[in-house]
């Protein structure tokens, strides 16, 4: 019973702090409100008997990555630029795509059978990175996925840099 009202609490502020980050009006309380849908994703992991992927998500994303995420909001903000604009209907329409992107992964989901034992569902530490990082022909090749995110967050932080220099350079021309 406390379990489910435990759930319910974090899946409550999740929620919460997901749709406060898309209505944000500044880049700060968007990442403010992104940390805190972590921590709740957090507690939920926790709460599924998965602690290793629990204190993963808060020293990996609600720590380390929001720490670099804010500290990019706090450099690269100039003082004219306090708000983000609102969504348009493109922006409703390009909603979709991930809309249609995560059905997809639904349904594939629901008519497979999970790729993980049930040692690494139970979250202790040794079956997880086992699963993960098995690098022979029956491992499940998840490895390569952390590879592909590194150089996919270091390539929109690099074209984060560039794009904020080039906009404080015809700044400085005007």
């Amino acid at each position: 019973m406390i379990a489910q009202i435990y759930f319910s609490v974090f899946a409550t502020l999740a929620l919460a702090c997901a749709l406060y980050l898309l209505v944000a009006r500044h880049p700060l309380y968007g990442a403010l409100s992104l940390i805190g849908t972590m921590l709740s994703l957090a507690g939920i992991y926790s709460l599924l008997s998965a602690p290793f992927l629990g204190v993963v998500q808060v020293l990996t994303y609600a720590g380390a990555i929001m720490m670099l995420v804010v500290f990019v909001i706090m450099v690269l903000n100039s003082s004219h630029d306090h708000v983000v604009p609102r969504f348009d209907s493109r922006g409703f329409i390009l909603l979709l795509v991930p809309a249609v992107l995560s059905a997809c992964l639904l349904y594939v989901l629901h008519t497979t059978h999970p790729l993980v034992d049930a040692g690494a569902i139970q979250g202790s530490a040794e079956a997880v990175s086992i699963q993960l990082f098995n690098t022979s022909q029956q491992g499940s090749g998840a490895w390569i996925l952390f590879e592909f995110i590194g150089l996919l967050l270091l390539a929109a932080m690099v074209s984060a840099v560039v794009l904020a220099k080039k906009h404080l350079d015809k700044k400085d021309c005007v």
